[in-house]
């Protein structure tokens, strides 16, 4: 027999160690396979229990004054005399902000306090006289004569005199308002930001600015929601409010108001939203939330985002233990005897974790969470895991 070379033995020897060595590591691995299958068939079983699942209606919006006021300008009111205010000053509810020349308002008013004044001295003289001064031709009080109507009374001339006196006295109301109309005075308290003094009088200049004023005590957020939000959205729904300025930061609020009219209605209906999504050119109804925590950093013109906290309650079980049959929605749960009990369910909303229950469930049911394929009704589940 030739003898065998030392390399040559050695691979004789490495290679049967080898194949014994593989053996033994697949037949651990085996075993730790086998283990880990055992250990996720195992049943979790969790209770259902009532909650919300989490809003998945998102919005956004502008934080703004609760008050301010913009005065525009007005070329009904006369020619712009003068902006009583500048940037920066801190103004009353009441006060003068702008002032128009209106000779025209002025005159009426004028001639309305002379004519009401005549009147007056009318009655006054002929209720100490039972005389009336007459104008004469050119317009000039004359002296004092007698009534020309010899037949009519003292009283009936005062009674004729008086009504005279109510005719001029809403003259004078009514001038007087047209007049008081040419000085714009503030509806609110607060800081002067805005004032312009060169205004167009064009067509254009009713649209510009001529103060505005705003209330920085209260500030709130502004937005539009879409008409497939308005219909599940209601006044008094928590929010949550967060800034991309101050992304490590959240704020609260509740929702104050929705319009129930659109912004636009003309456009609204002229472009339409079709499909059920939520976006398109569909009609914006305006909404405002007011905040129920500390402002703290946020300041007016910032652009925020709003979760809507949904306040509806209903039963909740993990999405996982959902099992849909034919078109028909099914939940393994663990009846009283611990055996399976396959129940169908109808569902409401859903979040990323949870599953809305309208019916077949109660309160405390027992749901296992990871069904498998081969679960029969009626079968008795052994050793399993209850979670929270």
């Amino acid at each position: 027999m030739k003898k065998l070379k030392k390399w040559q033995l050695a691979t004789l020897i490495i290679i049967p160690v080898a194949i014994v060595l593989g053996a033994v590591l697949l037949l651990f691995l085996n075993n730790q396979n086998a283990k880990q299958e055992a250990i996720d068939s195992k049943p979790l079983v969790q209770k259902a229990k009532e909650g919300s699942v989490a809003s998945s209606v998102l919005l956004s919006g502008q934080v703004s004054a609760n008050n301010e006021q913009y005065i525009y300008f007005d070329s009904t009111k006369g020619d712009l005399e003068n902006v009583l205010v500048n940037v920066g000053d801190q103004v009353a509810v009441g006060q003068a902000l702008v002032q128009y020349r209106n000779t025209e308002a002025q005159a009426n008013y004028d001639s309305a306090v002379r004519a009401l004044n005549k009147i007056d001295r009318q009655i006054y003289e002929l209720r100490t006289n039972g005389t009336v001064t007459t104008p004469t031709a050119e317009g000039e009080e004359g002296s004092e004569t007698t009534t020309p109507a010899q037949t009519q009374s003292l009283d009936s001339q005062l009674k004729d005199l008086y009504d005279n006196r109510a005719d001029a006295a809403d003259k004078v109301n009514s001038s007087k308002l047209l007049l008081d109309a040419t000085t714009v005075l503030s509806t609110v308290e607060g800081t002067v930001v805005e004032v312009n003094r060169d205004v167009s009088k064009s067509t254009t200049g009713s649209t510009q600015t001529l103060v505005h004023i705003v209330n920085n005590g209260n500030l709130q957020v502004k937005g539009e929601l879409s008409e497939y939000n308005l219909a599940h959205l209601s006044v008094g729904q928590e929010v949550t409010i967060t800034s991309k300025v101050y992304p490590d930061k959240t704020w609260a609020g509740k929702i104050s108001y929705i319009s129930n009219y659109p912004k636009d209605a003309q456009q609204a209906s002229a472009s339409p939203t079709s499909g059920g999504g939520t976006g398109g050119t569909g009609a914006k109804y305006p909404f405002t939330i007011d905040f129920t925590s500390e402002i703290g950093e946020l300041k007016q013109g910032f652009s925020i985002n709003i979760e809507v906290k949904n306040n509806s309650k209903a039963i909740l079980i993990p999405v996982s233990s959902v099992v849909t049959e034919d078109g028909k929605n099914y939940v393994w749960k663990i009846d009283e005897k611990g055996k399976a009990k396959k129940v169908e369910v109808t569902l409401g909303n859903a979040d990323a974790e949870n599953q809305e229950v309208s019916s077949g469930l109660t309160k405390d049911d027992k749901v296992i969470v990871n069904p498998t394929a081969d679960l029969k009704d009626g079968q008795e589940v052994k050793n399993y895991e209850e979670i929270n």
